[in-house]
């Protein structure tokens, strides 16, 4: 399943933006399935992209939420060592900029994690303007 979870996001996504909502509730749940057994890292990279880079808000949405709960249950201290590291401090605070206020808010809770550590605390300083954060 690893190797199919950046094509099985995006298929889950797209159904989530144009089904009616007992289908948008079983891809939700279906994409949490698939978050909790791959590997968290490749989990990880296929919500990133598809929470940035989608044009429908459920969509955005039902990403950015998963996110946040595999960035609770890895923990910033696992967070810190993954190669993706850097990468995920953009995101979170684009998601927390979001127009959706779902979205917003699980990007603001991702960032209120990151804040927590001292290496995520530095990359938010460094990449996001003091006004932003």
């Amino acid at each position: 399943m690893d190797s199919e979870v950046e094509e099985v996001a995006r298929v889950l996504l797209k159904i989530v933006c144009s089904s009616p909502e007992f289908i948008q509730k079983a891809a939700s749940e279906t994409l949490g399935m698939m978050v909790k057994n791959v590997t968290p890292v490749r989990a990880m990279t296929a919500l990133m992209d598809r929470v940035v880079q989608h044009c429908h808000v459920l969509a955005r949405k039902c990403a950015a939420e998963h996110l946040l709960s595999l960035m609770e249950k890895m923990g910033t201290k696992k967070l810190a060592e993954t190669p993706r590291a850097e990468r995920l401090v953009p995101v979170a605070v684009r998601v927390a900029q979001d127009s959706h206020k779902d979205t917003r808010h699980y990007g603001q809770e991702m960032v209120k994690m990151l804040m927590t550590h001292r290496t995520f605390k530095r990359l938010l300083e460094q990449s996001v303007s003091e006004r932003d954060l």
